[in-house]
């Protein structure tokens, strides 16, 4: 959704939010080196702008393409991605949570259309290739969300010579989908596929 820059040890990190893919947590963790964050607090936009200044976050809704040369002139480059099929469910069953009229089958059949029509949900919907761009060579450090504690969190520790307190802010469950949905989140996410976001 955006690129997150911060300073740490004379070095200007950059770090690509792309939603669904434990940014909350992430976030998180930069306010607690930061700012001293709590563990129990949700860290967003207004947190990180609040605390760092406005082009600390800086293309906010926007796509890869947009931050690509911003990103570029980081010192290091942090990149997250999450397994497509849970991206896609994940971003729709939190989207389901203010549109409750949402359908699952709907939604994956007019997925294009509903992205366009619908900022809120292209926003939590969008593929990893839309938010991190087609290549894993531009970043410094590449993680999948499950080695966001065992990698990224070490990483940000021994950087900032602080202790960060793990946190789990959306834990959530859906319902398990179906072998024809999954084949249409495939098609749906295909550029991830190609590109490795996967």
């Amino acid at each position: 959704m955006a690129l997150i820059r911060f300073p740490l040890n004379a070095k200007n990190i950059g770090y690509v939010r792309n939603n669904k893919a434990s940014t909350t947590t992430i976030l998180n963790y930069i306010g607690q080196i930061l700012w001293d964050e709590k563990p129990t607090n949700i860290s967003g936009t207004g947190t990180i702008m609040g605390n760092l200044g406005d082009d600390a976050y800086y293309g906010r809704e926007k796509g890869f393409d947009f931050y690509k040369q911003e990103l570029l002139q980081c010192d290091i480059k942090i990149a997250v991605y999450r397994d497509p099929i849970n991206k896609l469910l994940s971003g729709f069953y939190h989207s389901k949570l203010q549109k409750p009229h949402l359908n699952l089958d709907t939604f994956l059949d007019n997925y294009q259309l509903t992205m366009e029509k619908d900022n809120y949900i292209r926003i939590h919907c969008r593929t990893n290739t839309d938010m991190l761009g087609k290549s894993k060579d531009i970043y410094d450090y590449v993680f999948n969300t499950n080695e966001v504690d065992t990698k990224l969190k070490p990483l940000l520790e021994d950087w900032s010579n602080k202790k960060i307190l793990p946190v789990k802010h959306r834990k959530q469950t859906y319902p398990k989908p179906t072998k024809q949905q999954i084949e249409k989140i495939k098609i749906i996410f295909q550029n991830d596929y190609e590109n490795r976001w996967c």
